[in-house]
């Protein structure tokens, strides 16, 4: 195993792990209506909200790391550039949980204001999936169709990650994201603690 390729491999094991445990709460599950859940995790500030940051964190690492093998590879290109600007959506999704601590500590604030700031939180969340699903789907074609010799183990990836992306682009069928996802985790986590396999440029 390469060293340098391990804490990614670990990283992507524990988010495969934590992350259906966070949607499945999120998404209210346990009997509330998703509005509701929304609504009521708005509102307050709990454990949730430090793994909705954590999770956040560990996505935009293994993103930044499989960025710089890419780099090392192919010494650049639009593969790198598209990882990048996952993090930063990603980043900014996750940055959604600031309206959480605003409106939980800030009480006397304007219903008016509430709302605004709720509606926000929520736009943002949505585009940011839209567009992180846009960027991932392009990334994968990109792996798929590109002049690059992929690892099996990177071309499994491409296809789930690509999976991914139409279902989310469904909104519906989503939703099957929250299992599948950790599948692509697990995927990626293999690539890394095997070393990644060299990328050519054929």
């Amino acid at each position: 195993m390469n060293r340098n390729y391990a804490l990614p491999g670990y990283t992507a094991i524990a988010l495969a792990l934590l992350s259906p445990i966070y949607w499945v709460s999120a998404l209210g599950f346990g009997g509330q209506s998703l509005l509701d859940a929304f609504v009521a995790d708005l509102n307050r500030v709990s454990a949730r909200d430090a793994l909705f940051v954590l999770i956040g964190v560990m996505e935009i690492y293994i993103y930044l790391a499989l960025r710089k093998v890419l780099l090392e590879r192919l010494h650049g290109g639009v593969p790198a550039i598209l990882l990048l600007l996952m993090a930063v959506v990603v980043g900014l999704f996750h940055a959604t949980v600031l309206f959480d601590f605003v409106l939980a500590f800030t009480p006397d604030l304007a219903e008016s204001t509430r709302e605004a700031l709720g509606t926000t939180s929520a736009v943002m969340g949505i585009s940011g999936l839209f567009v992180y699903a846009v960027l991932a789907a392009i990334l994968s074609i990109v792996l798929l169709v590109g002049q690059i010799e992929l690892p099996a183990l990177l071309k499994v990836f491409a296809v789930l990650l690509l999976v991914c992306c139409l279902l989310q682009f469904t909104v519906v069928l989503g939703v099957i994201n929250i299992f599948l996802f950790p599948v692509v985790l697990l995927v990626l986590a293999v690539f890394f603690l095997r070393g990644s396999h060299e990328v050519e440029v054929v």
